[in-house]
Protein backbone atom coordinates (compact mmCIF):
# COMPACT_ATOMS: atom_id res chain seq x y z
CA UNK A 1 0.00 0.00 0.00
CA UNK A 2 1.61 3.85 -0.77
CA UNK A 3 2.26 5.90 1.38
CA UNK A 4 -1.00 8.76 -0.06
CA UNK A 5 -3.12 5.93 1.41
CA UNK A 6 -1.88 5.32 4.86
CA UNK A 7 -1.63 8.86 5.39
CA UNK A 8 -5.55 8.89 4.22
CA UNK A 9 -6.03 6.33 6.70
CA UNK A 10 -4.57 7.89 9.67
CA UNK A 11 -6.65 10.91 8.93
CA UNK A 12 -10.00 8.67 8.19
CA UNK A 13 -9.19 7.29 11.73
CA UNK A 14 -8.68 10.77 13.80
CA UNK A 15 -11.48 12.06 12.34
CA UNK A 16 -13.93 9.03 12.65
CA UNK A 17 -12.47 8.98 16.83
CA UNK A 18 -13.11 12.87 16.58
CA UNK A 19 -16.59 12.01 15.51
CA UNK A 20 -17.41 9.54 17.93
CA UNK A 21 -16.79 11.36 20.59
CA UNK A 22 -18.64 14.83 19.85
CA UNK A 23 -21.47 12.46 19.07
CA UNK A 24 -20.80 11.51 22.89
CA UNK A 25 -20.62 14.41 23.85
CA UNK A 26 -23.84 16.08 21.55
CA UNK A 27 -25.97 12.76 22.72
CA UNK A 28 -25.84 13.26 26.59
CA UNK A 29 -26.09 17.01 26.01
CA UNK A 30 -29.46 16.31 23.90
CA UNK A 31 -30.67 13.60 26.41
CA UNK A 32 -30.36 16.68 29.28
CA UNK A 33 -32.00 19.37 27.30
CA UNK A 34 -35.13 16.97 27.01
CA UNK A 35 -35.33 15.70 30.02
CA UNK A 36 -34.95 19.44 31.21
CA UNK A 37 -37.40 20.54 28.63
CA UNK A 38 -40.46 17.83 28.98
CA UNK A 39 -40.04 17.70 32.80
CA UNK A 40 -40.73 21.09 32.87
CA UNK A 41 -43.72 21.09 30.59
CA UNK A 42 -44.91 18.54 32.66
CA UNK A 43 -44.61 20.65 35.63
CA UNK A 44 -46.66 23.24 33.81
CA UNK A 45 -49.54 20.99 32.42
CA UNK A 46 -50.00 19.61 36.10
CA UNK A 47 -50.28 22.69 37.89
CA UNK A 48 -52.46 23.93 34.81
CA UNK A 49 -54.91 20.76 35.55
CA UNK A 50 -54.68 21.49 39.19
CA UNK A 51 -55.93 24.61 38.72
CA UNK A 52 -59.09 23.57 36.04
CA UNK A 53 -59.68 21.09 38.80
CA UNK A 54 -60.61 23.23 41.49
CA UNK A 55 -62.42 25.78 38.98
CA UNK A 56 -63.96 23.15 37.88
CA UNK A 57 -65.66 21.80 41.32
CA UNK A 58 -66.72 24.90 42.13
CA UNK A 59 -68.32 25.99 38.71
CA UNK A 60 -70.06 22.52 38.72
CA UNK A 61 -71.43 22.75 42.30
CA UNK A 62 -74.63 20.68 42.57
CA UNK A 63 -73.91 19.45 38.24
CA UNK A 64 -71.92 16.99 36.82
CA UNK A 65 -67.99 17.55 37.63
CA UNK A 66 -66.60 15.42 35.27
CA UNK A 67 -68.56 16.41 32.38
CA UNK A 68 -67.38 20.02 32.66
CA UNK A 69 -63.92 19.08 32.82
CA UNK A 70 -63.72 17.03 30.19
CA UNK A 71 -65.41 19.91 28.50
CA UNK A 72 -62.69 22.00 29.63
CA UNK A 73 -60.05 19.56 28.13
CA UNK A 74 -61.30 19.37 25.05
CA UNK A 75 -61.71 23.11 24.89
CA UNK A 76 -58.05 23.44 25.72
CA UNK A 77 -56.76 20.13 23.40
CA UNK A 78 -53.19 19.07 23.61
CA UNK A 79 -51.44 20.50 26.49
CA UNK A 80 -47.47 20.60 25.55
CA UNK A 81 -45.89 17.52 25.22
CA UNK A 82 -48.35 15.93 26.91
CA UNK A 83 -50.66 13.25 26.77
CA UNK A 84 -54.11 13.55 29.16
CA UNK A 85 -56.24 11.25 29.63
CA UNK A 86 -59.56 10.94 31.91
CA UNK A 87 -60.79 8.52 33.81
CA UNK A 88 -64.30 8.28 35.51
CA UNK A 89 -64.33 6.22 39.06
CA UNK A 90 -64.80 2.78 37.16
CA UNK A 91 -61.51 3.44 35.07
CA UNK A 92 -63.73 4.20 31.92
CA UNK A 93 -62.02 5.99 29.27
CA UNK A 94 -63.74 9.85 28.83
CA UNK A 95 -61.50 11.94 27.53
CA UNK A 96 -57.89 11.45 25.95
CA UNK A 97 -55.84 14.47 24.52
CA UNK A 98 -55.65 14.70 20.47
CA UNK A 99 -52.13 13.66 19.09
CA UNK A 100 -49.60 16.44 18.36
CA UNK A 101 -49.78 17.83 14.93
CA UNK A 102 -46.28 19.26 14.95
CA UNK A 103 -44.08 16.98 12.21
CA UNK A 104 -46.69 14.75 12.16
CA UNK A 105 -45.91 11.30 10.97
CA UNK A 106 -42.06 11.48 11.17
CA UNK A 107 -40.20 9.60 13.64
CA UNK A 108 -36.28 9.61 14.89
CA UNK A 109 -35.18 5.89 14.52
CA UNK A 110 -35.78 4.00 17.61
CA UNK A 111 -32.53 3.70 18.11
CA UNK A 112 -31.68 7.18 18.68
CA UNK A 113 -34.89 7.51 20.46
CA UNK A 114 -33.82 5.22 22.91
CA UNK A 115 -30.58 6.90 23.90
CA UNK A 116 -32.08 10.20 24.87
CA UNK A 117 -35.46 9.38 25.54
CA UNK A 118 -35.94 10.77 29.34
CA UNK A 119 -37.50 8.25 32.19
CA UNK A 120 -39.91 10.42 33.13
CA UNK A 121 -43.38 8.09 35.02
CA UNK A 122 -46.89 9.47 34.64
CA UNK A 123 -48.36 11.77 36.92
CA UNK A 124 -51.74 11.34 38.03
CA UNK A 125 -54.41 12.95 39.63
CA UNK A 126 -56.86 11.64 41.83
CA UNK A 127 -60.48 13.17 41.36
CA UNK A 128 -63.58 12.38 43.71
CA UNK A 129 -65.34 11.23 40.23
CA UNK A 130 -62.33 9.62 38.50
CA UNK A 131 -58.59 10.22 37.59
CA UNK A 132 -56.49 12.08 35.37
CA UNK A 133 -53.44 10.55 33.44
CA UNK A 134 -50.72 12.86 32.58
CA UNK A 135 -48.26 11.14 30.29
CA UNK A 136 -44.89 13.01 29.19
CA UNK A 137 -44.18 12.97 25.74
CA UNK A 138 -41.00 12.94 24.32
CA UNK A 139 -41.17 12.00 20.72
CA UNK A 140 -41.23 15.59 19.31
CA UNK A 141 -38.50 16.88 21.22
CA UNK A 142 -36.56 13.87 20.26
CA UNK A 143 -37.50 13.98 16.36
CA UNK A 144 -35.76 17.89 16.63
CA UNK A 145 -32.67 16.49 17.85
CA UNK A 146 -32.66 13.78 15.43
CA UNK A 147 -32.99 16.56 12.88
CA UNK A 148 -30.25 18.57 13.92
CA UNK A 149 -28.18 15.98 14.48
CA UNK A 150 -28.35 15.12 11.08
CA UNK A 151 -27.50 18.28 9.58
CA UNK A 152 -24.69 18.33 12.34
CA UNK A 153 -23.48 15.02 10.53
CA UNK A 154 -24.01 15.98 7.19
CA UNK A 155 -21.68 19.05 7.66
CA UNK A 156 -18.41 16.61 9.22
CA UNK A 157 -19.22 14.05 6.34
CA UNK A 158 -18.71 17.09 3.64
CA UNK A 159 -16.00 18.44 5.88
CA UNK A 160 -14.70 14.85 6.26
CA UNK A 161 -14.54 13.99 2.13
CA UNK A 162 -13.23 17.53 1.23
CA UNK A 163 -9.92 16.63 3.95
CA UNK A 164 -9.43 13.62 2.46
CA UNK A 165 -9.51 14.60 -1.17
CA UNK A 166 -7.24 17.97 -0.68
CA UNK A 167 -4.53 15.97 1.88
CA UNK A 168 -4.89 12.98 -1.08
CA UNK A 169 -4.13 15.65 -3.99
CA UNK A 170 -1.39 18.03 -2.06
CA UNK A 171 0.19 13.99 -1.15
CA UNK A 172 0.37 13.48 -5.25
CA UNK A 173 1.56 16.61 -5.85
CA UNK A 174 4.37 17.13 -3.48
CA UNK A 175 5.45 13.44 -3.76
CA UNK A 176 6.34 13.74 -7.57
CA UNK A 177 10.16 14.06 -6.96
CA UNK A 178 9.97 10.26 -5.60
CA UNK A 179 9.47 8.92 -9.18
CA UNK A 180 12.58 10.36 -10.80
CA UNK A 181 14.60 9.25 -7.43
CA UNK A 182 13.16 5.71 -7.93
CA UNK A 183 14.53 5.92 -11.74
CA UNK A 184 17.61 6.82 -10.50
CA UNK A 185 17.84 4.06 -7.89
CA UNK A 186 16.51 1.58 -10.34
CA UNK A 187 19.56 2.30 -13.10
CA UNK A 188 21.72 2.38 -10.04
CA UNK A 189 20.48 -0.77 -9.44
CA UNK A 190 21.83 -2.20 -12.81
CA UNK A 191 25.40 -0.54 -12.42
CA UNK A 192 24.77 3.09 -13.71
CA UNK A 193 26.90 4.48 -11.15
CA UNK A 194 27.09 7.32 -13.39
CA UNK A 195 23.72 8.44 -12.89
CA UNK A 196 22.84 11.70 -10.38
CA UNK A 197 19.69 13.42 -9.33
CA UNK A 198 18.58 16.59 -10.48
CA UNK A 199 18.30 19.60 -7.82
CA UNK A 200 14.65 19.61 -6.29
CA UNK A 201 12.95 23.13 -4.81
CA UNK A 202 11.60 21.05 -1.86
CA UNK A 203 14.31 20.80 0.80
CA UNK A 204 13.71 17.11 2.67
CA UNK A 205 14.29 16.12 -1.16
CA UNK A 206 17.02 17.88 -1.95
CA UNK A 207 18.63 16.60 0.44
CA UNK A 208 18.21 12.96 -0.91
CA UNK A 209 19.36 13.99 -4.32
CA UNK A 210 22.36 15.24 -2.49
CA UNK A 211 22.85 12.09 -0.89
CA UNK A 212 22.07 10.04 -3.84
CA UNK A 213 25.09 11.48 -5.88
CA UNK A 214 27.16 11.49 -3.64
CA UNK A 215 26.42 7.99 -2.74
CA UNK A 216 26.83 6.99 -6.85
CA UNK A 217 30.08 9.19 -6.74
CA UNK A 218 31.77 7.21 -4.06
CA UNK A 219 30.59 3.59 -5.60
CA UNK A 220 32.19 4.60 -9.21
CA UNK A 221 35.31 6.13 -7.29
CA UNK A 222 35.41 2.39 -5.10
CA UNK A 223 35.00 0.81 -8.08
CA UNK A 224 37.80 2.30 -9.63
CA UNK A 225 40.09 1.96 -6.18
CA UNK A 226 39.21 -1.86 -6.08
CA UNK A 227 40.75 -2.20 -9.65
CA UNK A 228 44.28 -0.30 -8.10
CA UNK A 229 44.55 -2.11 -5.11
CA UNK A 230 43.80 -5.39 -6.90
CA UNK A 231 47.10 -5.53 -7.93
CA UNK A 232 48.56 -6.51 -4.79
CA UNK A 233 46.75 -10.42 -5.03
CA UNK A 234 48.31 -10.69 -8.27
CA UNK A 235 51.25 -12.98 -6.80
CA UNK A 236 49.14 -15.15 -5.32
CA UNK A 237 48.95 -18.80 -5.60
CA UNK A 238 45.57 -19.58 -5.27
CA UNK A 239 42.96 -17.53 -7.59
CA UNK A 240 41.42 -14.54 -6.18
CA UNK A 241 38.81 -13.22 -8.18
CA UNK A 242 37.29 -9.87 -6.82
CA UNK A 243 34.01 -8.59 -8.45
CA UNK A 244 31.01 -5.96 -7.82
CA UNK A 245 27.53 -6.89 -5.91
CA UNK A 246 26.15 -7.70 -9.14
CA UNK A 247 29.17 -10.28 -10.39
CA UNK A 248 31.14 -8.11 -12.58
CA UNK A 249 34.51 -8.83 -12.09
CA UNK A 250 37.02 -6.16 -11.69
CA UNK A 251 40.12 -8.35 -10.95
CA UNK A 252 41.46 -11.49 -11.77
CA UNK A 253 45.16 -12.49 -11.16
CA UNK A 254 47.54 -14.91 -12.77
CA UNK A 255 46.33 -18.11 -10.60
CA UNK A 256 43.21 -17.18 -11.87
CA UNK A 257 43.97 -17.18 -15.05
CA UNK A 258 45.89 -20.70 -14.84
CA UNK A 259 43.08 -22.37 -13.47
CA UNK A 260 40.35 -21.09 -15.76
CA UNK A 261 42.36 -20.20 -19.03
CA UNK A 262 40.85 -17.13 -19.04
CA UNK A 263 43.11 -13.89 -19.36
CA UNK A 264 42.08 -10.95 -17.81
CA UNK A 265 41.57 -9.14 -20.54
CA UNK A 266 38.88 -11.88 -21.64
CA UNK A 267 37.18 -11.41 -18.30
CA UNK A 268 37.27 -8.60 -16.92
CA UNK A 269 33.48 -6.43 -16.70
CA UNK A 270 32.06 -9.85 -17.60
CA UNK A 271 30.11 -11.58 -14.89
CA UNK A 272 31.03 -14.03 -12.45
CA UNK A 273 28.07 -16.56 -13.28
CA UNK A 274 30.33 -17.44 -15.73
CA UNK A 275 32.24 -19.35 -14.35
CA UNK A 276 29.63 -21.32 -12.79
CA UNK A 277 28.08 -24.51 -14.46
CA UNK A 278 24.35 -24.23 -14.73
CA UNK A 279 23.60 -25.96 -11.26
CA UNK A 280 25.39 -23.87 -9.55
CA UNK A 281 24.15 -20.88 -10.32
CA UNK A 282 21.85 -20.90 -7.54
CA UNK A 283 24.49 -21.45 -4.96
CA UNK A 284 26.82 -18.70 -6.50
CA UNK A 285 24.05 -15.82 -5.82
CA UNK A 286 23.12 -17.42 -2.31
CA UNK A 287 26.85 -16.68 -2.16
CA UNK A 288 26.38 -13.10 -2.85
CA UNK A 289 23.20 -12.52 -0.65
CA UNK A 290 25.80 -13.98 2.16
CA UNK A 291 28.26 -11.26 1.26
CA UNK A 292 25.81 -8.33 0.94
CA UNK A 293 24.72 -9.36 4.65
CA UNK A 294 28.52 -8.75 5.70
CA UNK A 295 28.40 -13.11 6.18
CA UNK A 296 31.70 -14.83 5.23
CA UNK A 297 32.27 -17.86 3.40
CA UNK A 298 35.07 -20.56 4.17
CA UNK A 299 36.05 -22.94 2.24
CA UNK A 300 33.25 -24.14 0.43
CA UNK A 301 33.77 -27.10 -1.63
CA UNK A 302 32.00 -26.78 -4.81
CA UNK A 303 33.18 -26.96 -9.04
CA UNK A 304 33.42 -24.25 -11.48
CA UNK A 305 33.55 -23.98 -15.55
CA UNK A 306 37.17 -23.38 -17.08
CA UNK A 307 37.23 -21.81 -20.56
CA UNK A 308 37.63 -25.53 -22.45
CA UNK A 309 34.23 -26.63 -20.33
CA UNK A 310 35.86 -28.48 -17.71
CA UNK A 311 34.85 -28.66 -14.21
CA UNK A 312 37.17 -28.39 -11.14
CA UNK A 313 36.94 -28.98 -7.99
CA UNK A 314 37.76 -25.96 -5.54
CA UNK A 315 37.96 -24.84 -2.23
CA UNK A 316 36.04 -21.46 -2.31
CA UNK A 317 36.36 -18.44 0.82
CA UNK A 318 35.02 -15.56 0.21
CA UNK A 319 34.17 -12.10 2.45
CA UNK A 320 32.88 -9.42 1.65
CA UNK A 321 34.49 -6.03 -0.25
CA UNK A 322 33.45 -3.05 2.56
CA UNK A 323 34.36 0.48 1.35
CA UNK A 324 36.63 2.38 4.62
CA UNK A 325 35.05 5.58 4.32
CA UNK A 326 31.25 4.70 3.87
CA UNK A 327 31.65 1.64 5.97
CA UNK A 328 29.27 -0.40 2.83
CA UNK A 329 29.71 -3.50 0.89
CA UNK A 330 30.79 -2.80 -2.59
CA UNK A 331 31.91 -6.53 -3.89
CA UNK A 332 33.32 -9.85 -2.81
CA UNK A 333 37.18 -11.03 -2.76
CA UNK A 334 37.10 -14.68 -3.64
CA UNK A 335 39.75 -17.22 -3.33
CA UNK A 336 39.77 -20.57 -5.17
CA UNK A 337 42.00 -23.40 -4.41
CA UNK A 338 42.79 -26.31 -6.51
CA UNK A 339 40.80 -29.58 -4.64
CA UNK A 340 41.57 -32.20 -7.34
CA UNK A 341 43.98 -34.35 -5.13
CA UNK A 342 41.31 -33.81 -2.39
CA UNK A 343 38.11 -34.50 -4.08
CA UNK A 344 39.79 -37.71 -4.95
CA UNK A 345 39.57 -39.19 -1.23
CA UNK A 346 36.64 -37.75 -0.90
CA UNK A 347 35.38 -40.18 -3.48
CA UNK A 348 36.81 -43.09 -2.45
CA UNK A 349 35.28 -41.81 1.52
CA UNK A 350 31.77 -41.89 -0.75
CA UNK A 351 32.67 -45.14 -2.14
CA UNK A 352 32.81 -46.41 0.97
CA UNK A 353 29.90 -45.21 2.49
CA UNK A 354 28.05 -46.29 -0.77
CA UNK A 355 29.45 -49.79 -0.64
CA UNK A 356 27.76 -49.31 3.46
CA UNK A 357 24.29 -48.33 2.29
CA UNK A 358 24.86 -51.17 -0.04
CA UNK A 359 24.99 -53.47 2.39
CA UNK A 360 22.13 -52.08 4.02
CA UNK A 361 20.28 -52.86 1.48
CA UNK A 362 21.16 -56.19 0.80
CA UNK A 363 20.58 -56.56 4.22
CA UNK A 364 17.00 -55.50 4.20
CA UNK A 365 16.30 -57.35 0.31
CA UNK A 366 17.78 -60.26 2.63
CA UNK A 367 15.25 -59.94 5.63
CA UNK A 368 12.49 -58.96 3.05
CA UNK A 369 12.71 -62.77 1.07
CA UNK A 370 13.39 -64.46 4.28
CA UNK A 371 10.53 -63.63 5.42
CA UNK A 372 8.49 -63.75 2.63
CA UNK A 373 9.88 -67.60 2.15
CA UNK A 374 8.65 -67.88 6.21
CA UNK A 375 5.52 -66.80 4.94
CA UNK A 376 5.29 -69.26 1.65
CA UNK A 377 6.47 -72.53 4.08
CA UNK A 378 3.90 -71.17 6.77
CA UNK A 379 0.69 -70.60 4.37
CA UNK A 380 1.93 -73.26 1.57
CA UNK A 381 3.70 -76.34 3.29
CA UNK A 382 2.18 -75.74 6.69
CA UNK A 383 -1.17 -76.22 5.42
CA UNK A 384 -0.12 -79.45 3.22
CA UNK A 385 1.87 -80.70 6.49
CA UNK A 386 -1.42 -80.58 8.34
CA UNK A 387 -3.64 -81.69 5.33
CA UNK A 388 -1.23 -84.83 5.24
CA UNK A 389 -1.71 -85.25 9.00
CA UNK A 390 -5.01 -84.95 9.54
CA UNK A 391 -5.71 -87.55 6.71
CA UNK A 392 -3.36 -89.81 8.11
CA UNK A 393 -4.98 -89.74 11.29
CA UNK A 394 -8.29 -90.18 9.55
CA UNK A 395 -7.58 -93.22 8.24
CA UNK A 396 -5.82 -94.36 11.10
CA UNK A 397 -8.44 -93.82 13.18
CA UNK A 398 -11.25 -95.81 10.86
CA UNK A 399 -13.35 -98.43 12.63
CA UNK A 400 -14.54 -99.56 8.91
CA UNK A 401 -12.68 -102.48 7.86
CA UNK A 402 -9.41 -101.15 7.37
CA UNK A 403 -6.47 -103.53 8.25
CA UNK A 404 -3.94 -103.59 10.81
CA UNK A 405 -0.97 -102.84 8.31
CA UNK A 406 -3.15 -99.58 7.00
CA UNK A 407 -3.56 -98.00 10.48
CA UNK A 408 -0.14 -98.68 11.07
CA UNK A 409 1.43 -97.12 7.86
CA UNK A 410 -1.53 -94.27 8.36
CA UNK A 411 -0.17 -93.57 12.01
CA UNK A 412 3.51 -93.87 10.85
CA UNK A 413 2.71 -90.90 8.20
CA UNK A 414 1.37 -88.97 10.80
CA UNK A 415 3.82 -89.65 12.92
CA UNK A 416 6.25 -88.00 10.00
CA UNK A 417 4.12 -85.13 8.83
CA UNK A 418 4.51 -83.91 12.87
CA UNK A 419 8.10 -84.29 12.60
CA UNK A 420 7.95 -82.13 8.90
CA UNK A 421 6.21 -79.49 10.33
CA UNK A 422 8.18 -79.43 13.59
CA UNK A 423 11.06 -78.53 11.50
CA UNK A 424 8.80 -76.30 8.85
CA UNK A 425 8.35 -73.70 11.77
CA UNK A 426 11.75 -74.71 13.27
CA UNK A 427 12.89 -73.33 9.78
CA UNK A 428 10.15 -70.73 9.87
CA UNK A 429 11.56 -68.69 13.49
CA UNK A 430 15.01 -68.87 12.06
CA UNK A 431 14.59 -67.49 8.78
CA UNK A 432 11.64 -65.04 10.26
CA UNK A 433 10.62 -64.30 13.99
CA UNK A 434 6.89 -64.04 14.44
CA UNK A 435 7.53 -62.57 17.64
CA UNK A 436 9.89 -59.77 16.08
CA UNK A 437 6.87 -58.95 13.46
CA UNK A 438 3.88 -59.00 16.25
CA UNK A 439 5.20 -58.87 19.84
CA UNK A 440 8.31 -56.44 19.64
CA UNK A 441 11.72 -56.75 20.02
CA UNK A 442 11.71 -57.68 23.97
CA UNK A 443 9.35 -60.98 23.34
CA UNK A 444 11.57 -61.77 19.97
CA UNK A 445 14.88 -61.72 22.14
CA UNK A 446 12.99 -63.53 25.02
CA UNK A 447 11.94 -66.25 22.54
CA UNK A 448 15.47 -66.92 21.00
CA UNK A 449 16.87 -67.37 24.25
CA UNK A 450 14.35 -70.04 25.55
CA UNK A 451 14.72 -71.78 22.15
CA UNK A 452 18.34 -71.75 22.63
CA UNK A 453 18.15 -72.82 26.30
CA UNK A 454 15.75 -75.60 25.53
CA UNK A 455 18.20 -76.98 22.27
CA UNK A 456 21.13 -76.49 24.49
CA UNK A 457 20.57 -76.88 28.22
CA UNK A 458 24.16 -77.56 29.27
CA UNK A 459 25.13 -73.67 28.52
CA UNK A 460 23.69 -71.26 31.13
CA UNK A 461 21.60 -68.50 28.92
CA UNK A 462 20.86 -65.38 30.96
CA UNK A 463 18.86 -62.42 28.96
CA UNK A 464 18.86 -58.89 30.60
CA UNK A 465 16.72 -56.01 28.74
CA UNK A 466 16.67 -52.69 30.07
CA UNK A 467 13.83 -50.42 29.76
CA UNK A 468 12.58 -48.74 26.21
CA UNK A 469 14.19 -51.05 23.91
CA UNK A 470 10.92 -51.56 21.90
CA UNK A 471 9.66 -48.97 19.14
CA UNK A 472 12.86 -48.76 17.23
CA UNK A 473 12.12 -49.36 13.32
CA UNK A 474 12.08 -52.85 11.97
CA UNK A 475 15.70 -52.82 10.47
CA UNK A 476 17.04 -51.74 13.66
CA UNK A 477 15.30 -55.06 15.71
CA UNK A 478 16.20 -57.79 13.21
CA UNK A 479 19.91 -56.34 13.22
CA UNK A 480 19.77 -56.55 17.18
CA UNK A 481 17.68 -59.84 16.57
CA UNK A 482 20.33 -61.52 14.41
CA UNK A 483 23.37 -59.96 16.09
CA UNK A 484 21.95 -61.94 19.47
CA UNK A 485 21.25 -65.05 17.26
CA UNK A 486 24.59 -65.01 15.63
CA UNK A 487 26.12 -64.25 18.97
CA UNK A 488 24.42 -67.45 20.09
CA UNK A 489 25.54 -69.58 17.37
CA UNK A 490 29.19 -68.86 17.90
CA UNK A 491 28.99 -69.78 21.43
CA UNK A 492 27.65 -73.18 20.35
CA UNK A 493 29.93 -73.86 17.33
CA UNK A 494 33.25 -72.46 19.13
CA UNK A 495 33.32 -71.41 22.55
CA UNK A 496 32.49 -74.34 24.66
CA UNK A 497 31.38 -72.07 27.81
CA UNK A 498 28.96 -72.91 30.38
CA UNK A 499 27.97 -69.61 30.41
CA UNK A 500 26.65 -66.69 28.16
CA UNK A 501 24.89 -63.22 29.29
CA UNK A 502 23.10 -61.70 26.87
CA UNK A 503 22.32 -57.86 27.42
CA UNK A 504 20.20 -55.30 25.36
CA UNK A 505 20.00 -51.58 26.43
CA UNK A 506 18.95 -48.20 25.83
CA UNK A 507 21.71 -45.83 26.33
CA UNK A 508 20.71 -41.88 25.53
CA UNK A 509 24.52 -40.62 26.58
CA UNK A 510 26.76 -42.65 23.90
CA UNK A 511 29.39 -40.38 21.64
CA UNK A 512 26.35 -41.59 18.58
CA UNK A 513 23.16 -40.14 20.74
CA UNK A 514 20.58 -42.52 21.16
CA UNK A 515 21.49 -45.46 20.77
CA UNK A 516 20.71 -49.37 21.23
CA UNK A 517 23.62 -51.09 23.38
CA UNK A 518 23.56 -54.96 22.83
CA UNK A 519 26.47 -56.94 24.84
CA UNK A 520 26.70 -60.79 24.22
CA UNK A 521 29.46 -62.43 26.93
CA UNK A 522 30.51 -65.61 27.31
CA UNK A 523 33.00 -67.62 29.21
CA UNK A 524 34.02 -69.93 26.89
CA UNK A 525 38.22 -70.50 25.17
CA UNK A 526 38.11 -67.41 23.41
CA UNK A 527 39.05 -66.24 20.11
CA UNK A 528 42.56 -67.67 18.78
CA UNK A 529 43.54 -64.06 16.91
CA UNK A 530 45.93 -61.62 18.10
CA UNK A 531 42.97 -58.75 17.49
CA UNK A 532 39.40 -60.05 18.49
CA UNK A 533 38.04 -57.30 16.34
CA UNK A 534 39.57 -57.30 12.99
CA UNK A 535 38.82 -61.17 12.76
CA UNK A 536 37.59 -62.07 9.16
CA UNK A 537 35.02 -64.78 10.20
CA UNK A 538 32.30 -64.65 8.04
CA UNK A 539 29.58 -64.33 10.74
CA UNK A 540 31.44 -61.51 12.63
CA UNK A 541 32.15 -59.65 9.49
CA UNK A 542 28.15 -59.95 8.69
CA UNK A 543 27.79 -58.63 12.04
CA UNK A 544 30.00 -56.06 11.35
CA UNK A 545 28.94 -54.67 8.26
CA UNK A 546 24.81 -54.99 9.16
CA UNK A 547 25.95 -52.31 12.03
CA UNK A 548 28.20 -50.39 10.09
CA UNK A 549 25.34 -49.68 7.59
CA UNK A 550 23.61 -47.84 10.41
CA UNK A 551 26.16 -45.50 11.60
CA UNK A 552 27.42 -47.88 14.57
CA UNK A 553 30.22 -49.39 15.70
CA UNK A 554 31.19 -53.24 16.76
CA UNK A 555 33.85 -53.89 19.06
CA UNK A 556 34.97 -57.61 20.08
CA UNK A 557 37.16 -58.02 22.85
CA UNK A 558 39.05 -62.02 23.97
CA UNK A 559 40.36 -63.31 27.14
CA UNK A 560 42.12 -65.98 27.80
CA UNK A 561 40.20 -69.45 29.14
CA UNK A 562 37.46 -68.89 31.36
CA UNK A 563 37.63 -65.08 30.42
CA UNK A 564 35.54 -66.07 26.81
CA UNK A 565 34.65 -63.30 24.07
CA UNK A 566 32.27 -60.08 24.70
CA UNK A 567 30.87 -58.52 21.77
CA UNK A 568 29.36 -55.41 22.01
CA UNK A 569 27.69 -53.32 19.46
CA UNK A 570 26.50 -49.80 19.68
CA UNK A 571 23.30 -48.74 17.05
CA UNK A 572 21.96 -45.88 16.47
CA UNK A 573 18.46 -45.48 16.98
CA UNK A 574 17.55 -42.35 15.10
CA UNK A 575 19.14 -42.86 11.59
CA UNK A 576 20.32 -39.66 9.50
CA UNK A 577 18.56 -39.09 5.66
CA UNK A 578 20.01 -41.26 3.48
CA UNK A 579 19.72 -41.55 -0.10
CA UNK A 580 18.93 -45.14 -0.73
CA UNK A 581 21.21 -47.26 -2.98
CA UNK A 582 19.78 -48.97 -6.32
CA UNK A 583 20.76 -52.15 -7.37
CA UNK A 584 21.30 -52.74 -10.65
Amino acid sequence: MSLRFWINLVITVVVAGFAIVTAYILVGDLKKSINEEIEAGTRVTVQLLETVIASSQEAAEGGDEMAALAMFLRDAGRVRANEIRLYDALDNLIYESPPSVYKQGRWAPEWFASLVRPPLPDVRLELPGGTIVVTPDSSRSILDAWDELKWLGGLLLAFFVLLNLLVFWLLGRFMQPLQSILAGLSQMERGRFDVRLPEYRLPEFASISHSFNRMAQALEDSIFENRRLALIAQQSSDAIIIHDLEGRVSFWNSAAERMFGYWASEILGNSAMKLAPPEKQDELRDTLDKIRRRERVEHLETTRLTRSGELVDVALSAAPLVDPVSDEVIGEICAMRDMTEHKRMQQTEEALEQNRRLTQLIQSRLEEERRNIARELHDELGQCVTAIKSIGTAISNRQDGTSEETRKNAGTIVSVASHIYDVVHSIIRQLRPSALDHLGLSEALREVVAAFQSRHPEVVAELVLGPDIDGSAEDINITVYRIVQECLTNVIRHSQASRVIIAVSRDDNSSMGDALRVRVQDNGKGLDVPDASASSRFGLMGMRERVQAFGGSLDIVSGGPGEGVMVEAMIPVKQPQAETAELT
